[in-house]
């Protein structure tokens, strides 16, 4: 696993309850060079005075935010199934003004465990295009201190896997047959990280295995996957590598794996048999951003034979949010002034800070940069308008209602499609119950 730096690492004391957990635990610890000496204990009555003297009301935020970088705090948890979710209320208002409810939730162990991500009629309402599916969440917070995300001060760890295994993974899947393929903490946390101590592969392959036709994403931006080759059942796992370039890699996603060490990543997984997809998410267009992003291709056909490739361009914030995380500099100066232009048309939208024209050039770009090297592999757009799928779906050859994903619930190894579910791109589909909420953020 990463070797955390870590300022304070906490223990809740459910965690004491499952002897697996703290055995999880121990793993951890070790991995780290850490022993139980170094954890301290923790009730749910003690959180309001550890996130006042931490401020961890405050932790969620940009990484490009902060004045310096701040080691971890590590929250060793379980995940809570008594229902009295109520509590969370209760410790809101105890804790400092500004604490958000979902991390007071997240540290009661009130994780949102099988989330119905990209609910259909959200997108719609949103103008996105995605795929709903089930995914499972069990643990928030990531170490990679990626200069646009705020998920990097607080690492908040489920070590009940087997009980979540037992009440979540197997349930979910038993009931939702015609989902196939499943995510674990793909907004919040990068799981691999923290393998094979965590040893959630292991476990959550194992019940992929036990239902035959199913299968777990390793949705990464991490090259720690050496472990994968002692895993009974790596046959049941799909790799997926967020990209970007290596300036970006290096500048951008301090914590992550490089652009080249993600590739060198997914050429050993392919060597292990685990099948290979790539998604550049999020594009950010610095200044020589079409070479740097072309030299990023070339090595993804010089190292691996992807079964797909994906797009999507910075997303998710405005344009003040952008210039204060990301160093101003760095961006391409013309569409830079191009999104500061459009910051007011932008406003309030998903597919923000830029705006359309800015995104389909940079997809153009890149299609053609892929097709160079493959004229067959398939393409896709991730979480992007209705729009810009009207216009690239057919430069693409894809369908906007029900193209090949990266991490799609029905794209299974091939790749292809497995039942007739459609994208959200078309809207009145029924979708099979679960837990719902959009994403895993705090």
């Amino acid at each position: 696993m990463y070797a955390l730096d870590t300022q304070a690492i906490y223990m809740m004391d459910r965690v004491t309850a499952d002897a697996r957990a703290l055995a999880r635990m121990d793993r951890m610890l070790a991995g780290l060079g850490k022993t139980r000496d170094d954890v301290k204990v923790l009730s749910d009555e003690d959180l309001p005075e550890v996130i006042a003297e931490h401020e961890w009301q405050r932790a969620w935020v940009r990484q490009g935010l902060l004045a310096e970088h701040r080691p971890h705090y590590l929250v060793f948890n379980a995940v809570n199934f008594d229902e009295r979710t109520e509590r969370a209320d209760r410790l809101r208002e105890a804790a400092p003004e500004g604490t958000g409810l979902n991390l007071c939730r997240s540290l009661l162990g009130y994780v949102r465990t099988a989330v119905l991500a990209h609910v259909r009629q959200a997108d719609q309402d949103r103008n996105c295009v995605c795929w709903s599916e089930h995914e499972f969440v069990t643990i928030e917070g990531c170490p990679h201190r990626c200069l646009y995300c705020g998920c990097g001060q607080l690492i908040n760890v489920m070590l009940n896997l087997e009980e979540f295994a037992d009440r979540v993974v197997a349930p979910t899947l038993a009931a939702n047959e015609w989902q196939k393929c499943f995510r674990c903490n793909t907004t919040a946390s990068d799981t691999i990280c923290f393998e094979p101590e965590y040893g959630l592969h292991d476990l959550f392959t194992q019940v992929c295995a036990d239902f035959g036709d199913r299968y777990l994403y390793i949705h990464t931006k991490s090259a720690n996957v050496d472990f994968i080759a002692d895993l009974p059942h790596r046959d049941r796992l799909i790799g997926v590598w967020s990209l970007s370039s290596q300036p970006v890699s290096e500048r951008i996603e301090p914590g992550a794996g490089t652009s080249r060490e993600r590739l060198e990543a997914a050429r050993k997984c392919q060597q292990m048999g685990v099948p290979v997809r790539f998604k550049f998410k999020p594009i950010i267009p610095v200044r020589g951003w079409r070479e740097q992003y072309a030299a990023t291709i070339d090595g993804i056909f010089e190292l691996t034979q992807p079964e797909l490739v994906g797009f999507c361009v910075l997303m998710w914030m405005g344009f003040d949010s952008m210039v204060a995380a990301l160093p101003e500099d760095d961006l391409d100066p013309q569409y830079l002034a191009t999104a500061r232009a459009a910051a007011e048309e932008m406003k309030g939208s998903m597919l923000g800070p830029f705006p359309h024209e800015v995104r389909s050039e940079v997809y153009r770009f890149l299609i053609e940069q892929v097709r160079r090297h493959d004229r067959s592999v398939p393409l896709f757009i991730s979480t992007e308008s209705r729009e810009m799928w009207e216009e690239l779906g057919p430069v693409m050859g894809a369908s906007a209602s029900r193209f090949l994903c990266g991490c799609g619930p029905c794209c299974v190894p091939g790749p292809r499609m497995a039942g007739a579910r459609t994208s959200t791109f078309v809207p009145q589909e029924d979708e099979a119950t679960a837990p719902s909420g959009e994403s895993t953020g705090l």
